[in-house]
């Protein structure tokens, strides 16, 4: 059943992963009548990842743009805003903040969000579910388009798509499948919402959550597996703050800091008796090879304010002491186990 043609949908996001799921929307024809989005100082101010500019689609489309007061929306201006629209549906992406009751009670069909884990929800609420699955070396990702809730990520299940992680992965490339899997349900249910026909699957089960993931987080500790060290580097790439070490120094303050963009894991025989955090190797293309607890992992793109490496320097290792994901914390993570799976 299509959906009556004086439907009002708000869409509100921010990011690019947003931008290119509003942009195959609008292309399809859906009844767009405004969008939501923040400004790049307002996001540069809220540590937003991956923020993008909506004002290209807003143009192409000839779509009013709206700004809020606040990145959290919980102003009275903002929320007499949205009272404004009687807007019929709000779809909300990659909007790192959650949308006030307030707002979303001034919508009829209330409001669409996106959430998932490796095994579905309500397993993996809370923050950074695709970072988590790949330091969790996760094969699979189940995600779902839920209705909005004040609680985080409690609202109903409107439709789930699995997506498998491969080793190759990133949390770029992983957020390419959120983006196809969220274009294909979103495009199969708005019409029957806004008709008053989708039917809704309460979550069931006990509800786990995953920590808050902060910059320092990143830092990795040579001591871990390569496999562990592989996962955070991918976890944390791009458009994330990225994983960084230190080069030993003489001091705290005469360590160099190196940003670890990608690595790869490289070989268990070869180095295998050299100290974690060594540099082993640096070839003629600048990519080296530093020896982890149990191996050995290549770096193929770094980035330090004008440090090389040199065969037989060291990294510190100290960074899953102090990580969220650490040994001592990973009793707060979401697993199989604990899951009751």
């Amino acid at each position: 059943m299509t959906a009556p043609s004086d439907s009002a949908i708000c869409y509100v996001g921010c990011t690019a992963p947003a931008h290119d799921v509003l942009e195959t929307l609008l292309e399809r024809g859906l009844p767009i009548t405004e969008i939501v989005t923040i400004d790049r100082e307002m996001a540069r101010a809220n540590h937003v990842s991956g923020y993008a500019s909506f004002a290209d689609l807003a143009e192409a489309y000839d779509v009013p743009l709206y700004y809020p007061a606040t990145y959290s929306m919980n102003e009275r201006t903002d929320i007499e805003h949205f009272e404004s629209l009687e807007a019929d549906l709000l779809v909300v992406n990659g909007w790192q903040r959650l949308i006030p009751a307030a707002i979303l009670e001034t919508a009829t069909y209330g409001g669409l969000g996106n959430h998932g884990s490796a095994y579905g929800l309500p397993k993996g609420r809370g923050r950074s579910p695709l970072n988590w699955s790949l330091i969790e070396d996760r094969d699979r990702f189940l995600l779902s388009v839920i209705t909005l809730d004040p609680d985080a990520d409690a609202g109903d299940v409107v439709a789930t798509r699995k997506f498998d992680i491969t080793e190759f992965d990133t949390i770029r490339t992983l957020y390419y499948k959120v983006t196809m899997a969220l274009q294909e349900m979103l495009l199969e249910v708005i019409d029957p919402i806004l008709s008053g026909e989708r039917p809704l699957e309460t979550q069931s089960g006990e509800a786990t959550y995953y920590p808050k993931r902060n910059p320092e987080d990143g830092e990795i500790n040579w001591e871990d597996g390569t496999q562990d060290v592989y996962n955070l580097v991918r976890a944390v790439a791009d458009p994330y703050p990225g994983a960084f070490t230190f080069v030993e120094g003489e001091s705290p303050a005469a360590r160099e800091k190196v940003m670890i963009w990608e690595a790869r894991p490289f070989s268990a025989d070869l180095g295998a008796t050299a100290d974690a955090g060594t540099i082993l190797e640096v070839f003629w293309s600048g990519d080296f090879v530093v020896a982890t607890a149990d191996g050995t992992v290549l770096v193929t793109e770094y980035e330090t304010d004008g440090w090389e490496p040199r065969v037989g320097e060291t990294f510190v290792s100290r960074g899953s002491n102090r990580r969220v994901d650490s040994v001592d914390h990973r009793h707060n993570l979401t697993s199989g186990a604990s899951a009751g799976e």
